[in-house]
């Protein structure tokens, strides 16, 4: 990797792989001084970050304090080579960086993405494939779609604006790209269909009348079910949601 591909990684806001790049390449180069200013930079960094989740700061110092770690960074990047080094191996030959454990974060967003984009297609379609057999009025089966599609849209939304935000975002090697966890991919994949498949459920179940003795109180079971299953899986689906296209500092 080249300096000029960090400092445009620096210029493009990325900070958590620029300095875990720089880290790496000041203790291959062996160059104590440098290790010790790009560890605490690191953790001004990280403070910061807390500080921001957190909500103890304020914007404006918030800022100026992100501004000042960029500004030393951008002295200590000044320091490296022209051609960073990578890993060496026992031997002392040069070998790639290790890739770390977990999912590339790239690839795991555009699979929410279109899971979601896909689920909110296939809820309308069955909502009113329903409406097509008997099993909603059109007045029910446009208030169902009118309470549902806020919440897909919402998730939508904050997607499609990462995507826009860093479409020209310069590609990270590998070792340093962001990735997620097994863990939280496989809650992801538990929970988002969970979701889908509740709400599929409850929607057929009102159409065929099983829900309420009566068409009005079935529809007003429904609604309360469909309040339920948002309560107890879209507040997940949010919280994943914004944690993973969440904005980067």
């Amino acid at each position: 990797m080249k300096k000029s591909e960090l400092l445009e990684l620096l210029a493009a806001d990325e900070m958590r792989p620029v300095l875990d790049i720089a880290r790496e390449s000041a203790h291959l180069l062996d160059n104590t001084d440098l290790q010790e200013n790009m560890v605490l930079l690191s953790s001004q960094w990280e403070n910061l970050e807390k500080e921001e989740q957190s909500g103890t700061i304020a914007w404006e110092t918030l800022l100026q304090n992100r501004n000042r770690v960029k500004r030393s960074l951008l002295g200590l990047i000044a320091a490296l080579p022209e051609q960073l080094p990578v890993t060496r191996d026992v031997a002392g030959n040069a070998k790639a960086v290790a890739v770390r454990p977990g999912i590339p974060e790239d690839r795991f967003k555009r699979q929410i993405f279109f899971f979601m984009l896909a689920a909110k297609c296939w809820i309308i379609f069955w909502i009113l494939f329903h409406k097509g057999t008997g099993g909603f009025t059109s007045g029910e089966a446009m208030a169902t779609i009118s309470l549902l599609l806020p919440a897909f849209t919402a998730y939508t939304t904050v997607m499609l604006g990462d995507f826009i935000k860093n479409r020209n975002k310069p590609a990270l090697p590998a070792a340093f790209a962001p990735r997620v966890s097994k863990t939280l991919s496989t809650i992801t994949w538990i929970v988002f269909p969970a979701y889908v498949l509740a709400l599929h459920w409850i929607i057929g179940e009102k159409a065929a009348g099983t829900l309420a003795d009566n068409a009005q109180a079935n529809y007003e079971s429904m609604t309360g079910w469909l309040a339920v299953v948002e309560s107890a899986f879209g507040i997940y689906v949010g919280q994943i949601i914004n944690e993973v296209f969440k904005s980067d500092g």
